[in-house]
């Protein structure tokens, strides 16, 4: 399971930065700048990443606790601020299409890892 995660996890982290760096920028912040805080905001993973890998090396239970938060966290995000958002202004098409095809995608990759 650790390759499917960490390559569902870069999948998601692209578009997420992505998308703080064009609403920086949007705000009027330069360029490089959105660049370096968009980065900064990714780089906090790594921190994040490490401690939990020392926390799953020594307490054998924390992993499955942590997974199941993360998942509820993120699908409680997705479902209360994501699809509310992306489906306004006349979007609803292309962010209904796009949240299937990212489900196909983790449902192929999914299918490839197990």
């Amino acid at each position: 399971m650790g390759p499917l995660i960490a390559i569902a996890m870069g999948i998601q982290n692209m578009p997420e930065g992505l998308l703080v760096a064009l609403y920086l920028i949007q705000s009027n912040i330069g360029k490089f700048k959105a660049f370096l805080i968009a980065t900064a905001t990714g780089a906090v993973e790594i921190v994040t990443a490490l401690l939990g890998f020392w926390l799953a090396s020594y307490v054998d239970f924390i992993l499955p606790i942590g997974l199941a938060f993360a998942a509820g966290a993120m699908l409680f995000i997705v479902y209360k601020e994501l699809i509310p958002e992306s489906h306004g202004d006349g979007n609803e098409k292309n962010s209904t299409f796009s949240f299937i095809f990212g489900l196909l995608v983790m449902l192929t990759l999914i299918d490839l890892f197990s």
